[in-house]
């Protein structure tokens, strides 16, 4: 019998909850543990969830009954407390990005690696059904060679979204629409066409939101196949649309709308299990609402992660695969001339 994993949580803001919420629903872990820089953030999901509680990292690393931790902090303090939780003696699980810069996950890679704990990150899209289908009617040949590929998360945060935490919006420990909101999108567009391309042109600009990272952002991108491909995210676009990914091949096209299928075309049938592409979309849109994802997604994706541990195995999402959309986001703000790599005057 597989060995029930025991989970600490780090950040109880926006997203630490829908790991809670989330690890009610995995048989193999159980969550004992929370904490927060914000002590009343803290106990408040402790007491909802009816667990130990605590106002820094450091004492929930010190707990003997914490296998694992979900990092649920700012991004850009991912990889820092990720590697706090491995020198402890703890598995890693990184809420998305792994960090905001490529650097600092290849440090918390490496950390994991020595301390010989498992390093996991969340990318719930990979995981559900019609995103699996996806991939393996890529990867069999049935869209023939890709010729083109493209991804798009047009959302809206409102001003007060950004105003609700100084690192919001923030270069340090955030970026912007590419960063947070479009993440997932650049790392599914890399997943599913199985290619880390190069970005030939960006812009990036700010142009509504008080903050100082990108609102909009869109790149222009070539595959190492030769194929070309778009990326744009913007939190700008009122009331929201859906988030698309878009892959052509000479034999076919696809394009899924969040986690649903909205166009499958092959030349060659398909067999059953890839042809119903009713259902299986797996999580919400939050497209004009954060809390709007819901927990289905992050449900497989932990327990994906468990079976790793057990199984001693690297997980799916492991530290190489959270890598390629941070590589690619850092490309895209060096090719703008962004953040970092913006003009010194």
């Amino acid at each position: 019998m597989a060995e029930q994993i025991r989970f600490g949580i780090v950040g109880c803001g926006g997203i630490g909850p829908f790991h809670a919420e989330a690890l009610k629903e995995v048989d193999s872990a159980v969550l004992v543990a929370v904490a927060d820089c914000i002590p009343e953030r803290a106990q408040k999901v402790g007491e909802k969830y009816g667990v130990p509680w605590h106002g820094s990292i450091d004492d929930l690393l010190a707990r003997n009954d914490v296998d694992a931790v979900a990092v649920c902090t700012y991004s850009g303090l991912h990889a820092e407390h990720g590697m706090m939780a491995a020198r402890a003696g703890k598995h890693v699980l990184s809420e998305k990005p792994m960090d905001v810069y490529v650097e600092r996950v290849d440090e918390l890679t490496r950390v994991c690696k020595e301390c010989g704990v498992t390093l996991g990150g969340i990318f719930q899209n990979r995981f559900s059904r019609n995103g699996m289908r996806a991939k393996r009617i890529i990867a069999e040949g049935y869209l023939g060679d890709i010729v083109y590929a493209s991804a798009s998360c047009l959302w809206y945060r409102m001003q007060s979204y950004y105003d609700s935490g100084a690192w919001r919006g923030t270069w340090a420990l955030d970026g912007g629409a590419l960063a947070n909101q479009g993440i997932h999108s650049l790392d599914r567009l890399v997943w599913l066409t199985g290619m880390q391309p190069e970005v030939i042109s960006a812009y990036c600009p700010t142009l509504q939101r008080d903050i100082e990272a990108e609102d909009l952002g869109v790149a222009m991108l070539k595959f190492p196949n030769g194929a070309g491909g778009t990326i744009q995210a913007t939190t700008l676009a009122n009331p929201g649309l859906s988030a698309e990914i878009l892959v052509c091949g000479t034999k076919g096209c696809l394009k899924l709308a969040d986690n649903e299928m909205a166009m499958l075309e092959t030349e060659t049938p398909l067999p059953d299990e890839l042809a119903d592409t009713t259902g299986g979309g797996g999580s919400n849109s939050g497209a004009a609402d954060p809390a709007a994802i819901g927990v289905g997604g992050h449900v497989v994706n932990i327990k994906e992660f468990v079976s790793a541990i057990n199984e001693g195995r690297e997980p799916s999402v492991n530290g190489a695969e959270g890598r390629k959309a941070v590589q690619l986001l850092n490309d895209i703000y060096r090719a703008a001339g962004v953040g970092r790599w913006a003009a010194k005057v």
